[in-house]
């Protein structure tokens, strides 16, 4: 049934942790005996793979598996020599399958603008993920195995494709603290943490709808 269970987005700044919170929630919620937290699941990677199973979306697997986000321009032209799909298309018809995936519920959706997509849904609850510039570059580090410089360019890369992404689309800050219900630094608070207070709040919003 839409609308009955709750879900999360979660943004974050690249190397934040949002595919560790999103694990860790999973982990919490499978400890939990309430019947609310059976079933739920993550959407990342996952979601563009869903796009590309349609066979009229001709898109770079890259490019969407790196959050890529070119220009209107670029766009165009690539489209021009390239002839595949405009990105634009894809880039709606995510949207789409975000907001029908928060229709219903129980999933923790990582990144895409997802606050912004479903900021008109009522059962969401919106994370922001931040953290200093040098433990992002160390956890970049060891996730991609790489040295520190080319870290700190891969950082700032997907943070500037991730925040166009939100003003070209929404008109927003993707920094914008109101846009989001918590944020969360997690330079200073451990995600086990971080994953517990969003399942405390997670009830407090399922109680409260039923009130209502």
């Amino acid at each position: 049934m839409k609308g009955r269970y709750p879900f999360i987005t979660i943004s974050r700044q690249t190397g934040a942790g949002g595919h560790r919170l999103a694990n860790e929630l999973i982990t919490q919620m499978q400890k939990e005996g309430e019947p609310l937290f059976r079933g739920w699941q993550v959407f990342d990677q996952e979601i563009w793979k869903k796009v590309l199973e349609d066979p009229k979306m001709k898109v770079s697997v890259k490019a969407l598996m790196t959050e890529e986000y070119l220009s209107q321009l670029e766009d165009i032209l690539f489209n021009l020599f390239e002839r595949q799909t405009p990105q634009d298309v894809v880039i709606h018809r995510i949207f789409q399958l975000l907001r029908t995936l928060a229709s219903y519920g129980k999933v923790i959706l990582v990144g895409r603008a997802g606050a912004c997509v479903t900021r008109s849904l009522p059962s969401g609850i919106h994370v922001r993920l931040v953290a200093s510039e040098p433990n992002r570059a160390n956890r970049m580090v060891r996730l991609l195995h790489v040295d520190e410089k080319e870290a700190r360019r891969v950082m700032e890369e997907c943070d500037r494709s991730r925040a166009r992404l939100v003003r070209d689309y929404f008109k927003r800050d993707i920094a914008d603290p109101l846009l989001y219900d918590v944020v969360w630094n997690t330079d200073t608070v451990p995600m086990e943490t971080v994953a517990a207070a969003i399942i405390r709040m997670i009830q407090a919003k399922t109680s409260a709808v039923s009130v209502v």
